[in-house]
């Protein structure tokens, strides 16, 4: 098996996050729910280590992977490759610095195996975590809230990059980051709200 698919989930998968995995050829995934997202980031490594891959793709469960991605990040024979997908305000998951990522969140993210073996565990640290400041993403404050949301993604991106790790991007590619409308219509034609976040507007690059 050359990946396999890893989701730490809060207990509700999308449709489109599903099809979009199949769309790449990928039929079964790892899921993790029940627990804080940087733990069941951890326990999906944990578990997604006892098999043989030579990689590992993270998939949060309301993000959409790009048709024909996978087999483009797999080409590129990067330690690390992240697709980019737009938060809120349009904001990009990716941090450059000139041309080198310096941080991403890894949502849509192939990891080699063997970068993950070698890490120090537990990989995604939830002891402290990071702050980031909207005018300057480069900036970034400690802080000892432990689940503060993204703050285990950017400390694995440093332990990465300080290992000598290279993160690279899919250029040219984009997945979709999903939002639900709370409440739906209870009728046959009854369906939740499901509608993609704003392309990414915000830029990655920052001096």
């Amino acid at each position: 098996m050359e990946t396999i698919t890893v989701m730490p989930t809060r207990g509700m998968i999308y449709a489109q996050t599903i099809n979009g995995l199949r769309n790449n050829n990928l039929d079964g995934f790892l899921t993790i729910e029940g627990l804080g997202i940087p733990d069941a980031q951890n326990e999906a490594v944990r578990r997604a280590l006892e098999e043989y891959s030579s990689y590992v793709l993270f998939i949060e469960d309301d993000v959409v992977m790009p048709d024909g991605a996978l087999e483009r990040m797999i080409k590129m024979d990067k330690a690390i490759v992240a697709v980019d997908y737009p938060m809120e305000n349009g904001y990009s998951t990716i941090c450059k610095k000139g041309d080198e990522i310096q941080w991403c969140a890894i949502g849509c993210t192939l990891i080699k195996t063997g970068v993950l073996r070698n890490m120090p565990k537990p990989i995604f640290d939830t002891s402290y975590s990071w702050l980031i400041k909207s005018t300057d993403p480069l900036e970034l404050e400690r802080s000892s809230n432990p689940y503060k949301y993204g703050g285990a993604d950017i400390n694995f991106c440093i332990k990465a990059r300080e290992m000598g790790y290279e993160i690279a991007q899919l250029e040219g590619f984009e997945a979709k980051h999903l939002r639900h409308k709370k409440g739906r219509t209870e009728s046959n034609q009854g369906t939740y709200g499901v509608y993609a976040l704003p392309e990414i507007t915000k830029y990655q690059h920052y001096k």
